[in-house]
């Protein structure tokens, strides 16, 4: 399946890099550190994971400390600072190297800021097998918003039927779909079998699997 796409398009967060946990933690700690409820469950943060927090986190925290939730997450969030804390999904690098040797082009579209996602390519020493990125500060709109994917197909001059999106949340999917290219989901992040069943979109267990899709 996905050997018959030119542009190989990937979510980072939960797809590339271990950090999910790391996330619901942070957002944990901030909304009740602003006066949210500490009986939310894990759930609500976790699917708002790639959201800007901005637009979700207002829901649970009391609004005269609506206007603290920025610069508590810039404060709080230390993704630039302790990058070793997100281990690289396993198979990545092999996928990565695939994509290459199949002369194929791939790209990383996250949320993450430029410097986070700068950080983590060169970390794991993924520069030279990496063809191109979009990250959050590259976009006005976060997804289910196209905008990320529309960059990358006017960056690469392509098509959406050229272009495939591994993804592992509704997010992901709904960014997809509404930029017109197929879609793979994966398990190693935020959505779950039902999940992607209740969908009905291919799935694997990690980026490790992609191509081993046939249909």
């Amino acid at each position: 399946m996905i050997s018959n796409y030119k542009y190989i398009l990937l979510d980072v967060d939960g797809v590339v890099l271990s950090s999910i946990n790391y996330y619901i933690d942070l957002f944990r700690d901030i909304a009740e550190s602003l006066g949210a409820s500490k009986s939310i469950p894990d759930e609500f943060y976790k699917k708002n994971i790639g959201v800007k927090i901005i637009t979700w986190m207002i829901n649970v925290v009391p609004e005269e400390n609506h206007h603290k939730i920025k610069d508590l997450f810039v404060a709080k969030n230390r993704d630039t600072a302790d990058i070793h804390q997100f281990p690289i999904i396993e198979g990545t690098k092999e996928t990565l190297l695939k994509i290459k040797e199949n002369n194929q082009k791939s790209c990383f579209i996250s949320t993450k800021t430029r410097e986070s996602m700068d950080l983590a390519i060169k970390y794991y020493n993924l520069e030279s097998i990496l063809d191109f990125s979009i990250s959050g500060d590259e976009v006005k709109k976060y997804k289910p918003d196209p905008e990320g994917i529309f960059k990358t197909l006017k960056y690469f001059n392509a098509k959406p039927d050229e272009a495939i999106f591994v993804g592992d949340s509704l997010h992901d999917l709904g960014a997809a779909r509404n930029a017109h290219v197929r879609f793979i989901g994966v398990l190693s992040g935020i959505c779950t079998k039902s999940d992607w069943e209740l969908e009905k979109v291919p799935y694997v267990p990690s980026v490790k699997e992609v191509y081993s899709l046939i249909q």
